[in-house]
């Protein structure tokens, strides 16, 4: 049996989504010459029951995108719920307002405009999840931020951990590839985490801090 087919069957399995969600991922589709790609919906579900699973508070989403991701971690958050955006492109962030703004979260969800590094200095943690999507290259430094930002019992996630298959095969000519596959080793070397690598969409680092 080939991964592929597995996939289908899981994605098959889970569907598109609410109409909410559908209309979503389209905006997010309609952004991809500014470099959005959203999650799909398995790896959506995924972070749906992660939250759930948690009873998570406090969410900060580094590289929201046009928001398909931030509804699913809603989805799973009680309505006392909030969760911190960070996008750097102003025309993304249009999209991402106008996605909060048909949800009806706008006050749980805090929108943070400008480059992902400049940013993460100015907040407070502790967060329950932190969800990395960002510049590629830039991740070790995310992680950084992340660890200051969290506490033992929080979650960070990573995305793209796999880079279509560029991390497996070492093709370091790929723009990004060096960023994640660092991450990669940190994540599995410090005592404070506990992860594994899911092989979902284009695959999901999931690191429990443990103190």
């Amino acid at each position: 049996m080939r991964y592929e087919e597995v996939s289908d069957y899981v994605e098959k399995l889970v569907g598109e989504g609410d109409e909410l969600l559908s209309w979503a991922s389209k905006k997010s589709s309609e952004l991809k010459s500014y470099g959005v790609h959203s999650i799909d919906p398995t790896r959506g579900r995924l972070l749906e029951i992660l939250v759930r699973l948690r009873s998570a508070k406090r969410i900060l989403e580094i590289g929201s995108g046009a928001g398909y991701s931030a509804l699913w971690f809603m989805r799973g958050m009680g309505p006392e719920g909030t969760l911190d955006a960070i996008e750097v492109k102003p025309t993304v962030v249009v999209a991402l307002r106008t996605v909060v703004k048909r949800a009806g979260v706008e006050g749980r969800i805090k929108i943070h405009n400008g480059p992902a590094l400049e940013l993460l200095g100015r907040l407070k943690g502790p967060y329950d999840f932190v969800f990395i999507d960002a510049e590629k290259d830039e991740y070790p430094a995310y992680l950084d931020h992340a660890l200051r930002l969290t506490v033992a019992g929080s979650t960070i996630l990573a995305d793209n951990m796999l880079w279509g298959g560029a991390t497996i095969c070492g093709d370091q000519g790929r723009e990004g590839v060096k960023g994640i596959i660092s991450y990669t080793k940190l994540i599995f070397n410090d005592p404070r985490l506990v992860s594994l690598i899911i092989p979902l969409g284009d695959g999901m680092a999931v690191s429990y801090r443990v103190k």
